[in-house]
């Protein structure tokens, strides 16, 4: 009988060591818990820092399809004038070849009036042959466009768009897409006004064919009021060559502003 007690007591005892050692204290739960909060916060950073790399590039794609864009609406204004030169060249063709022949092989070079034959030119007047046709009229080239509403912190290397096309004479300026492109070879003039909201900065460069030929800097960052800066560039320009106004740096709240009494605005002509 006291075999059977000291058994059960130490049967006991066992079972009370195995269960203290399942048993965790406060203590190590804590050290547990604490570790997997700074396990979660290492991955939560980790994901941040690839969402910023994402972001990141994102801005990247954004700028290079914003010039693929460009480079597209220029391809397509080529192709439109190329495709008119090709039409005014048909039907110059098609007249030449309609012209009847009123010349007279004695005298090389001379038009006889009314088709008069040799014999009854005496009392007829010989007209001179015009081998050269006149110069064409030079059509005027201009615009002027400006902006009807604000552009809200715009992103680097954003066109500006001034959708207001008040004047637009050879059809060389696209309202949509911000961007003249030269119908003819020449010199031409551009000038633009860019205002910006108190607290704002921008970098503005006139980018011909995404090269920088000028640039202005609209600056309130340390002046509670508004801005408004302006610049001129007289630039030689070959047919086709596209002109636009893209933004090239930007700081914090920074914001074209648009207003009735001081216009946001973009021109351009052909001297």
């Amino acid at each position: 009988m006291a075999i059977n007690i000291i058994s059960m007591v130490l049967l006991g005892v066992c079972f009370q060591h195995s269960l203290a050692s399942d048993i965790k204290s406060p203590k190590d739960e804590i050290a547990d818990i604490r570790k997997l909060l700074q396990d979660q916060n290492e991955r939560i950073l980790k994901l941040e820092s690839e969402n910023l790399a994402l972001k990141s590039r994102l801005t990247h794609v954004e700028g290079d399809n914003a010039d693929l864009r460009e480079q597209v609406v220029g391809v397509a204004k080529k192709h439109e004038l190329l495709q008119d030169e090709v039409v005014n060249l048909r039907r110059q063709l098609s007249e030449m070849e309609e012209l009847p022949e009123q010349t007279n092989p004695q005298t090389s070079g001379v038009l006889l009036k009314d088709n008069a034959s040799p014999s009854n030119t005496k009392n007829r007047r010989l007209l001179a042959l015009d081998t050269d046709p006149p110069p064409a009229p030079v059509e005027p080239v201009a615009f002027y466009a400006y902006m009807s509403k604000p552009e809200p912190a715009p992103s680097n290397h954003h066109t500006l768009i001034f959708d207001v096309a008040k004047t637009n004479l050879g059809n060389g300026y696209n309202k949509y897409s911000g961007t003249f492109v030269a119908p003819s070879a020449g010199a031409y003039v551009f000038t633009w006004t860019i205002n910006t909201n108190p607290h704002g900065a921008h970098f503005i460069n006139l980018m011909v064919n995404n090269a920088v030929v000028g640039g202005t800097l609209t600056d309130t960052q340390a002046a509670d009021d508004y801005d408004s800066d302006s610049n001129t560039a007289v630039v030689a320009l070959n047919h086709g060559d596209s002109v636009n106004l893209r933004t090239t740096g930007s700081s914090d709240r920074a914001y074209i502003y648009v207003d009735i009494h001081a216009f946001t605005c973009f021109s351009g002509w052909r001297l």
